[in-house]
């Protein structure tokens, strides 16, 4: 579970590798965790008390950080929390580098992040994100020991800039030898004028138990053998500090099979000069509290505060006419309850099932086009959008499209009147009274311009003037019924 800190300690452990495995030495004791696998299922287990179902993994691009992602990628499935991105940062990266990453993860609208690093690299990365502004509220942190074990030695900026973060380390109970052994430590370094060396880390405590427990087994076989020092050698040694677990000023050593196994991880969150323990994670147990216990070094489960979530703005299309899919008057905000549509309703339930309660979203009315809605979402203006959106490739480059739920297509719609007249006079039907009139002025105007024309060659047209007046108005008519 150990961390370089530094390239000659990245340098160093990875010559050593795997010979540092107790198989390779029958006489080596690893004091540190063999795997990650205890450390991934404490992880998961914290993630899983503030129901954060969606995180990020970012992590130190070295051999020692990439151990971690199989066994924390397996702890997820089970607890069914979702891995969205894994982001990796070299050891040595540039100013740039780190916030090239971070507005990778503010473009993906990641909230809540899971932190494997060493101390070092991880102080440039919260102070760059807290310049950011990727440290308030609407985000969560959650750093495994890698970096815990050394909250305490930290440069208080970086100390600063992280707060609110979850930590997870080791578990060590607040003893009272722990106090006089560090007050004694604190004592002797500033006699030495070491500032370097005034605080102890996790690690340092370990070094320090199993140096005095080698000590004691010395001094318990020698007392119970007087040749002692004449047969004593190393497989002696061994059995001696394996049987029993004895206990330290970091609590009780338990070495299975030559290895280093922490039972009990320490949930912790920073606040600046002190951090505050919000839990404690046991193996086999999980995440549980202990109210009825009164023993000082017994870990107590205290209610953990989840950070507030952003609130996230869901655009709807301003839409006038058929508002059977979104229906929201221009310029206003709504909530869940009062937005109606079919659009909406599906939103609903997908968001129910997807993501936990305790996230919220407003409606916002968005004037403008569907390309525009898109763009307003590549651009970060607002979260999503919700809508009877057409799925079209120029959209495509701004947002990524949800799995249709309706076929698109265009259709003609025509009112059908079922009570028309149905006798033999409909073709009268479009012959209005503007038009009647204008046929008879037309035959009357027909007439009266034969009757000029004729009247001295045809007979027809002599006579009285009622007899002339008949002729004109029946000669239209007759022309049409009867052709010459």
């Amino acid at each position: 579970g150990y961390l370089p800190q530094t390239s000659a300690e990245a340098s160093f452990a990875i010559q050593l590798g795997d010979n540092l495995s107790p198989s390779y030495g029958p006489l080596l004791i690893r004091t540190t965790m063999p795997d990650f696998s205890r450390l991934a299922e404490a992880t998961v287990s914290t993630l899983e008390m503030f129901e954060w179902n969606k995180v990020t993994l970012i992590y130190e691009d070295m051999e020692f950080s990439n151990a971690i992602i199989p066994y924390l990628t397996d702890a997820l499935v089970n607890k069914d929390i979702q891995l969205s991105h894994k982001i990796a940062i070299p050891t040595f990266p540039e100013d740039f580098q780190i916030l090239e990453k971070l507005e990778v993860l503010m473009s993906s609208q990641s909230e809540v992040f899971v932190v494997h690093m060493s101390s070092n690299l991880a102080s440039r990365l919260f102070v760059a994100a807290n310049k950011e502004g990727m440290m308030g509220k609407g985000f969560a942190w959650l750093v495994t020991d890698g970096l815990s074990n050394f909250v305490d030695t930290m440069d208080p900026i970086a100390i600063g800039s992280m707060k609110g973060v979850i930590g997870l380390r080791p578990y060590i109970p607040k003893t009272t030898a722990l106090k006089n052994f560090r007050t004694r430590y604190k004592r002797i370094s500033s006699m030495k004028q070491n500032k370097a060396a005034t605080k102890l880390n996790l690690l340092g405590l370990w070094l320090y138990d199993i140096v005095w427990g080698f000590g004691m087994t010395v001094e318990r076989i020698g007392n119970a053998n007087s040749g002692f020092l004449k047969e004593m050698n190393g497989r002696t040694w061994l059995i001696g500090i394996l049987n029993p677990s004895f206990r330290g000023i970091s609590g009780i050593l338990d070495l299975v099979n030559r290895q280093f196994q922490p039972s009990v991880f320490e949930i912790f969150n920073i606040t600046g000069k002190r951090n505050r323990v919000i839990g404690h994670w046991t193996n086999g147990q999980g995440i549980s509290k202990n109210n009825n216990s009164t023993s000082r070094n017994t870990p107590r489960i205290l209610q953990a505060e989840e950070p507030t979530r952003a609130k996230w703005t869901i655009g709807v299309p301003s839409k006038k006419g058929f508002t059977e899919f979104v229906n929201i008057q221009s310029g206003n905000k709504s909530n869940d309850d009062e937005l109606p549509g079919f659009s909406i309703e599906v939103f609903r339930k997908v968001w129910d099932l997807a993501l936990p309660s305790t996230t919220s979203y407003e409606f916002v009315n968005i004037d403008g086009t569907y390309d525009d809605l898109c763009c307003r979402v590549k651009y970060q203006e607002i979260h999503a959008a919700v809508g009877d959106i057409s799925i079209v490739a120029s959209r495509t480059n701004c947002v990524d499209f949800t799995l249709p739920y309706l076929e698109t297509g265009v259709a003609m719609l025509i009112k059908v009147r079922h009570n028309g007249p149905k006798d033999m006079w409909i073709f009268l039907k479009p012959l209005s009274w503007d038009l009647w009139l204008v046929i008879i002025a037309i035959c009357i105007f027909i007439g009266i311009v034969v009757r000029v024309l004729e009247r001295r060659e045809n007979t027809e047209f002599n006579g009285s003037a009622r007899k002339q007046l008949s002729t004109i108005l029946m000669f239209p008519c007759q022309s049409v019924a009867i052709p010459q």
